[in-house]
């Protein structure tokens, strides 16, 4: 009986261990596919929609008191064509009630600068008053949202893919 106790104990520790190791690969596969999530990339190309402005320091969100749903769903679109040998490319899209086009330049390192920017003056809602997206300086691409940074990224415009 007491050797039959010892196996019991051996067998055990045995699937203790198994479950440990399991434990460990799982840990390190979601740790692995998790680190894809935060690459950053720098491809703009394609559409665009601002989901929220963070403004010296607030989040600032889209709600039915600070923009028209009525006019373009108060919604505020970027597209940027593709960029050319030198980094030049083309914006255009739609800040609730305005229409805007222009040109912007990448760099490395996510460094982008942008002019000229031609828009519609039509009234526009609080909401599309914080969009200054000619101010931004730098932005990246993290967790599939396109960052927009101005003022040593104190001001910033989150988009998501449209």
């Amino acid at each position: 009986m007491h050797l039959h106790g010892k196996r019991t104990l051996n067998m055990k520790k045995k699937i203790s261990l198994k479950k440990i190791v399991l434990l460990v690969i799982i840990i390190l596969l979601v740790k692995i596919l998790s680190e894809d999530d935060n690459d950053i990339s720098y491809d703009l190309t394609g559409s665009w929609k601002v989901i929220f402005f963070i403004n010296d320091g607030k989040k600032v969100t889209k709600t039915d008191d600070n923009t028209w749903p009525d006019m373009n769903n108060g919604d505020i679109t970027a597209n940027f064509t593709e960029t050319d040998s030198s980094g030049k490319g083309t914006i255009y899209g739609v800040a609730v009630s305005n229409n805007y086009n222009g040109k912007y330049t990448i760099q490395e390192n996510g460094e982008i600068s942008f002019g000229p920017i031609a828009t519609t003056l039509v009234s526009e809602p609080e909401w599309a008053k914080l969009f200054k997206i000619y101010l931004s300086e730098n932005f990246e691409i993290r967790n599939s949202r396109l960052l927009m940074y101005n003022n040593n990224k104190k001001n910033i415009i989150v988009f998501e893919r449209n």
